[in-house]
């Protein structure tokens, strides 16, 4: 008689601290990492449980698979795929920094929620040409009010030099000392709103994939964010 030893390693953490912590009522031996303190199986008959597979929904999400393509890859509903994103949703914040900036650059980007021709939806956001961070974003019509929601958020940042479009809202809101229009100088953020459109499916100007809630349009959108923010 032979043996085969396979190393068990966490799918949440990729630690190979684990031990053996009873039986599932399925019948399913369950592991406990040591390292970051949680339950799992080697092997799992609901695919949705699967913290490997979970990971896998988020990488397509971000990387412009729709939801019903991740679901037919990966052998799973799309109803499942939609609980993984709304949970993985919550464990992101929306950016948050302190300091000086030296140079900023704000754009808006139109996406739409429900149908295309009436709710149309702007995403507002301001890129730091320095550091190559999003500071702030804000979605919602284009207009005054949103333009004000977004540069309340960036009001605790000293941003030196801001430079936009020829868009009447940013005029009404920068001090002109501060203030450059040109679209030379906003050309780093539009190649910004093209990794937005390749990455997201939802946000390509020709698609049939599209949010139909504003919660997950928001999701996405901050997630997205989040992750370019990590690198």
């Amino acid at each position: 008689m032979s043996y085969v030893l396979v190393k068990v390693y966490c799918p949440h953490c990729e630690a190979p601290n684990v031990k053996k912590n009873g039986v599932k009522g399925n019948g399913q031996q369950n592991f406990y990492c040591k390292d970051c303190r949680k339950q799992f199986q080697f092997t799992y008959k609901n695919q949705g449980a699967n913290p490997r597979i979970k990971k896998q929904v988020c990488q397509m999400a971000m990387r412009g698979s729709g939801i019903r393509d991740t679901a037919n890859v990966l052998k799973m509903s799309a109803v499942t795929v939609i609980l993984v994103l709304r949970l993985w949703f919550k464990t992101h914040l929306e950016p948050s920094f302190e300091g000086t900036f030296e140079n900023v650059i704000i754009d808006e980007m139109w996406s739409w929620v429900g149908k295309r021709k009436e709710s149309k939806r702007w995403i507002w956001y301001a890129y730091c040409a320095d550091t190559r961070k999003i500071l702030a974003f804000q979605i919602g019509k284009r207009n005054d009010k949103t333009c004000q929601k977004l540069f309340k958020k960036l009001s605790h940042l000293t941003i030196k030099h801001y430079y936009t479009d020829d868009w009447r809202s940013y005029k009404k809101h920068i001090p002109p000392e501060k203030h450059t229009i040109s679209k030379a100088k906003t050309q780093k953020i539009e190649r910004q709103n093209l990794n937005f459109r390749t990455h997201l499916k939802r946000l390509c100007r020709k698609t049939i994939c599209f949010s139909k809630k504003d919660d997950m349009h928001f999701g996405f959108i901050k997630a997205y964010i989040w992750l370019k923010n990590a690198t």
